[in-house]
């Protein structure tokens, strides 16, 4: 983070001041949950951090048939300040929507099912890139292959009510908005 001069929330006089941190795998592949979000925060004068498998990958549904004519998003790495808030995702449940502020995606349109990531493609706008609950038991089968048209998605829906419940302690005491952070696991060697 300090590398890349990103910001780092830190307010020891006052808890819940939360850092989102997706954490993308080297090899980018569809149907895996194998990325990481990192959430870590200052409380009671101590750090906290917590680490849940998550994938920021569209699944493979979306990349072979993307829902916007210039093809399925995919999160561009960044620091996206003040772009997310809790409300509802897809009008069903809380979660941490973008609606705050623009973000960078990939447009991969070719659909091919691979995760293509062209510089040439990012956009910049209001897509609908949340965070947001996967399946149950953490497993990508069959019957929920529809999980991310480029969301940030977590792999076990109980781990998501955990961070979920962070998140409404932070908006408690900092309000409704916050700071999503996508690494890649290349900045790490």
């Amino acid at each position: 983070m300090n590398s890349k001069n990103y910001r780092i929330y830190d307010t020891p006089t006052v808890d819940w001041n939360l850092n989102i941190i997706g954490i993308r795998n080297k090899s980018l592949q569809p149907e895996k949950f194998d990325d990481t979000l990192v959430v870590f925060h200052n409380f009671m004068g101590n750090w906290h951090i917590s680490y849940y498998p998550i994938t920021t990958d569209p699944s493979l549904h979306y990349l072979r048939n993307p829902i916007n004519a210039k093809g399925t998003a995919i999160l561009v790495e960044g620091q996206y300040m003040g772009t997310h808030c809790i409300d509802k995702h897809r009008g069903q449940y809380d979660a941490l929507c973008q609606r705050l502020g623009n973000v960078r995606v990939y447009r991969d349109g070719d659909k091919d099912g691979n995760l293509d990531v062209n510089p040439a493609g990012i956009e910049t706008g209001m897509f609908g890139i949340n965070i947001h609950k996967g399946p149950l038991n953490g497993n990508w089968n069959s019957d929920n292959i529809q999980f991310s048209a480029g969301c940030q998605v977590f792999a076990d829906a109980r781990q998501f009510q955990e961070f979920m419940l962070k998140c409404k302690n932070a908006r408690n005491a900092f309000g409704n908005q916050f700071t999503y952070t996508l690494l890649n696991e290349k900045d790490f060697d």
